[in-house]
């Protein structure tokens, strides 16, 4: 619908503007949620970074990868096709072994990572579908529906075609998905039982509109690439479940020892909180009477008073 807008003569492609965007508000959904675990500012941001990095490379490689026949067809493909073409679940793999490789250095569970970067990952995902629906890209197929939409000329879509918005269909349900899995963060179930759930609703869901779509991607047989994938991402995480139910996965964020760097900052608030209760109680305790030199009891005689009748 919309490709690109110019800004002081510059392009600048929607898509691009809604996959940052979209990053954003994962980063911000990742400081919201980092509450209902035991993970450290530093953490957190490290383990993303190996996400962001390793995802963006994995997307871009599974891209050439379905694109090969282009590719062997003339090699220049690849530095043309730098800055566009992604392939989503090459982002998720590529995102997947960052958080291994982080994982391991700093020896944390896995899927207690995975469970905690997820429902980030959905919503950037949903934002990202925005930008395939402004540049024209995964379209629907062709279909007169109260919901279908006509692409204007300049995108990747077939211009003056009815076609099926599959792409903020899915962007809707990434949206839903996003708020079922915070849902299931809070309830500090055992790891990988976020990762579990997201395998299966997505691929489920990934697998399903792949019938609905007509744009040119690659395929395994009869079924897509995604398609291809999705199956093994739904048999992964019933896998997961199944080992969740069983009780050979149990670990919670429960389990996790409290970050070295996050005692200081708790202790250093406990006795603040404790000297500023100490200071409230001082200022409302009344000051004390000064006590005053006792008097003489009634029964006994000064000695003044004594020496003066002798």
């Amino acid at each position: 619908m919309l490709p690109s807008f110019t800004v002081f003569g510059l392009s600048v492609p929607m898509y691009g503007v809604m996959s940052a965007l979209g990053m954003l508000a994962a980063l911000i959904l990742i400081g919201v949620t980092r509450k209902y675990t035991r993970f450290s500012e530093d953490q957190a941001l490290s383990a993303a970074l190996w996400a962001i990095i390793l995802g963006f490379l994995g997307a871009k490689v599974l891209y050439w990868i379905v694109e090969i026949k282009q590719v062997i067809a003339d090699p220049s493909y690849l530095l043309h096709t730098l800055r566009e073409g992604f392939v989503f679940y090459g982002a998720f793999i590529g995102g997947l072994g960052g958080v291994a490789i982080y994982a391991l250095r700093k020896k944390l569970p896995f899927f207690s990572l995975t469970d905690y970067f997820v429902p980030g990952l959905v919503l950037g995902h949903a934002f990202g579908r925005i930008g395939c629906f402004f540049a024209g890209c995964c379209y629907g197929m062709e279909c007169e529906t109260p919901i279908s939409i006509v692409f204007p000329t300049g995108g990747a879509a077939p211009a003056g075609i009815p076609l099926l918005p599959t792409q903020l269909m899915e962007s809707a349900f990434l949206f839903i998905l996003c708020a079922i899995l915070v849902m299931i963060l809070r309830k500090k179930k055992p790891f990988a039982t976020v990762t579990a759930w997201y395998m299966v609703l997505y691929g489920v869901w990934r697998f399903t509109i792949e019938f609905f779509r007509s744009d040119e991607r690659g395929f395994v047989g009869a079924l897509s690439t995604s398609q291809f994938i999705s199956i093994f991402l739904i048999l992964g995480g019933i896998a997961l479940l199944v080992l969740v139910k069983t009780g050979l996965l149990k670990k919670t964020v429960l389990d996790l020892p409290m970050p070295v760097e996050e005692e200081p900052k708790k202790k250093a608030k406990k006795d603040e909180t404790t000297a500023s209760v100490e200071t409230a109680e001082a200022e409302v305790t009344p000051e004390e009477p000064k006590s005053e030199e006792p008097k003489a009891e009634s029964g006994e005689k000064p000695e003044d008073a004594t020496e003066e009748k002798e």
